[in-house]
């Protein structure tokens, strides 16, 4: 297997999330799932993962997962030590693949990053914050609540600059567009710096998706076959 993705932990955290990247037309098949709990590994192979059982903090687990071949890497575990173990081996084996990894506290958020990972997230605290928006706005909670469900209502989508938008405006973008991805430079919609729009432009898009479409990564909605 190569290019495929690793799913290290298949609790709630880990099956959302490859769920998710499922959605954006992933197959199944290029999915491995690592989990120490063999009735863990087995649910993931029941619903279509291929699956490794063992400690993925160990080398030689995430070598049978073929980590050293992987694209993407998520890191859903229980602990956050066991999550910094992880990423520190993954990106050992692994020294192009994207790692994601949540954190349970947001203080270890930073050691994460020192341990070779791309991007964090922060459970408790991202889920706290949605609680407080959920209290102040019941209504902007639900908005937020819709866009963190990819697949169905509204998405959060990163695509391409198309060449009919080159040279245009934020503003006249096919899209509602949030950000702009220059270069290593994530801008906002509302940024001077933006101008016009480049074709090596990336763009952060909020977008409607019906029941029934399935996402292209990095991409428009695509319908399905």
């Amino acid at each position: 297997m190569r290019d495929h993705t690793v799913v290290v932990g298949f609790g709630t955290k880990g099956r959302s999330a490859v769920q998710t990247v499922c959605t954006t037309g992933l197959k199944k098949e290029q999915v491995v799932v690592v989990d120490p709990s063999a009735k863990a590994v087995d649910a993931a192979t029941a619903e279509g993962y291929a699956g490794v059982v063992g400690d993925a903090t160990r080398s030689d687990v995430l070598m049978r997962a073929e980590v050293h071949k992987a694209r993407q890497i998520i890191i859903a575990t229980q602990r956050d030590d066991t999550a910094v173990l992880v990423t520190l081996t993954a990106r050992q084996l692994n020294r192009g693949a994207k790692i994601v990894a949540a954190v349970r506290e947001e203080e270890n958020a930073p050691l994460l990053k020192q341990s070779g990972a791309d991007a964090v997230i922060t459970s408790a605290s991202a889920a706290g914050r949605l609680l407080g928006l959920s209290v102040l706005s019941p209504s902007a909670g639900m908005v937020m609540e819709d866009l963190i469900q990819q697949g169905s209502g509204l998405d959060i989508v990163e695509r391409p600059v198309a060449k009919a938008e080159v040279g245009k405006g934020v503003r006249e973008a096919d899209d509602l567009v949030v950000s702009v991805v220059r270069g290593h430079r994530v801008l906002g919609y509302d940024d001077p710096a933006i101008g016009k729009l480049q074709l090596t432009d990336r763009l952060i898009t909020i977008v409607r998706v019906t029941p029934g479409t399935r996402m292209a990564p990095h991409s428009r909605p695509l319908p399905q076959d």
